[in-house]
């Protein structure tokens, strides 16, 4: 009973109930020393049902939090070059929070939260190598590390939470404040770190602890309300409160700033922050008020089949790219949209779309649809990109006269992909096959550089599999949702196969 209450305790402070709807956001942020802040390249990376929340950079180039997957609360990683998503852990019975990275390893420390009431701190290394408890009974709710051995962290206590310093080697435990925070942190390019106490009137005050001297001293009170914030370089700190960003300089004057408002994009309840280790990007945790991608694309096709061109118009974005797929422009823009658009319908009599069948994965949703106009119908994929409630892009692909099959041919590769048969796996290509990620970055080129990148990457990932969740096929295209199993993670990928000549003459990923 008492690891039940224990277990409840510490649900409430990780706001589960309350963060259900909440997604994870990510933007580049400019101008830093001005009073006003530029934000741009903002998008939701979570792009996901239930609780996503908890960002962490692990690296310039990938962010981790805690997601849902299947219901489950796990390890999420982001790639920002890419866009790919993957998950870190294999989903347990409990679920996994407060995923960071373990300083100079190649890991994740998370807490883990099990079904009997534990909730104890695991190292989840990359690759196929299982977790590991790092302290056998030490109830962690919150932390930070100092070093790969030194975490400062928050943990149950008789009911309360109290900071404590560990150390991972020598298994040592000192206790240093009751009524802790949930809001840990290493100060950039400081022998410190902050942490929160909840002062007399319930609020959070943050506190400079020097690692050297062993000493903490006030700093300044957080706003009411407010638990959470983040050292955005050595001197500076940033909180999200509703809908804006607040700075706090320690050597400036001593009051919270505001220098970002970020209410148009659709967001509210800002609650956990993370920043890059240059302080150039920023991820938090919100709550998103925009419509999920498969309810924007349901809607604008709603919306084309009632002729209602207003609806219809305001599902894209401002700056909307048309194209036919890959890579042919149409035109850009909501306004030559919309007047393209009304021609259109002046030009039929009756025009409509069904959906047969729908890919979707984070911010894309792919569509195999029959257009039918003035009685005549005709098949047509259509790849939406969306974010932020949004259609960013649309892509058309519309059915050629091919008469192969190419499912023969990305039939063959899978099977040589799962075997891990570099031979088998490069033939099926052509000889000047591009591989690309959407739109169109190039990844490879040529046989040469195919057999390049995959065969070390067959060699290392021994448990690599992947699994066809669903197919659309086009003419000479086939669209795949690919489920991947690689070096003990997961994660999932739409890849659109072009076939000519019997062979995969391009590929382009969407991640």
């Amino acid at each position: 009973m008492k690891r039940l209450l224990l277990f409840l305790t510490l649900l409430s402070g990780l706001s589960v109930t309350a963060q259900q709807d909440a997604e994870v956001f990510l933007m580049k942020v400019e101008n830093t020393q001005s009073e006003t802040w530029e934000i741009s390249d903002f998008k939701n990376i979570s792009g996901n049902e239930g609780y996503d929340n908890q960002p962490s950079f692990l690296d310039p180039n990938n962010v981790t939090y805690a997601g849902t997957r299947n219901g489950a609360t796990d390890i999420a990683v982001y790639n920002i070059p890419s866009g790919q998503h993957w998950w870190l852990n294999v989903p347990t019975e409990g679920g996994e929070y407060s995923p960071q990275i373990i300083p100079e390893e190649k890991a994740v420390a998370a807490v883990r939260l099990d079904p009997d009431g534990l909730q104890r701190l695991y190292k989840y290394p990359f690759g196929e190598q299982p977790p590991s408890l790092l302290f056998e009974e030490l109830q962690v709710a919150y932390f930070a590390f100092y070093d790969r051995h030194t975490l400062l962290s928050s943990v149950l206590n008789n009911g309360e939470l109290a900071l404590v310093m560990a150390n991972l080697k020598t298994q040592q435990v000192d206790t240093l404040f009751q009524n802790s925070g949930r809001s840990i942190h290493k100060v950039p390019k400081r022998n410190a770190m902050t942490y929160t106490l909840v002062n007399e009137d319930g609020n959070h005050d943050i506190y400079w602890y020097d690692m050297d001297k062993k000493e903490s001293f006030f700093v300044c009170q957080l706003p009411i309300g407010i638990q959470d914030y983040a050292w955005i370089d050595e001197d500076r700190m940033i909180l999200g409160s509703n809908t804006a960003l607040y700075l706090y300089d320690t050597l400036g004057a001593p009051q919270w700033k505001k220098v970002a408002e970020l209410k148009n994009y659709k967001l509210e309840n800002i609650s956990r922050i993370s920043a890059n280790i240059d302080g150039t990007m920023i991820a938090l945790a919100a709550t998103s008020n925009a419509k999920p991608p498969i309810e924007v694309i349901e809607k604008q096709v709603a919306s084309y089949n009632a002729k209602d061109l207003e609806s219809f118009s305001n599902c894209f974005a401002e700056d909307v790219l048309v194209r036919i797929f890959p890579d042919q422009t149409l035109y850009e823009g909501r306004q030559t949209l919309k007047s393209k658009y009304a021609d259109y319908y002046n030009s039929v009599s009756s025009t409509s779309v069904a959906v047969t069948n729908r890919i979707a994965l984070n911010g894309y949703v792919v569509d195999a649809e029959t257009a039918t106009d003035n009685g005549k119908k005709k098949k047509q994929v259509a790849i939406y990109q969306v974010n932020n409630g949004e259609i960013k892009t649309m892509s058309f692909i519309f059915e050629n006269n091919s008469s192969a099959d190419p499912e023969v041919i990305v039939d063959k590769q899978l099977d040589a992909y799962n075997a891990r048969n570099i031979d088998a796996f490069v033939n099926t290509y052509s000889q000047d096959v591009q591989l690309f990620n959407f739109p169109h970055t190039s990844t490879a080129q040529g046989h040469e550089q195919l057999r390049k990148n995959y065969a070390d990457f067959f060699a290392q990932t021994p448990d690599l599999h992947c699994e066809i969740k669903n197919r659309i096929v086009i003419g000479n295209v086939v669209i795949d949702e690919e489920y991947i199993t690689m070096n003990g993670t997961y994660f999932s990928a739409i890849a659109i196969y072009e076939v000519e000549n019997g062979v995969i003459q391009r590929v382009t990923f969407l991640r």
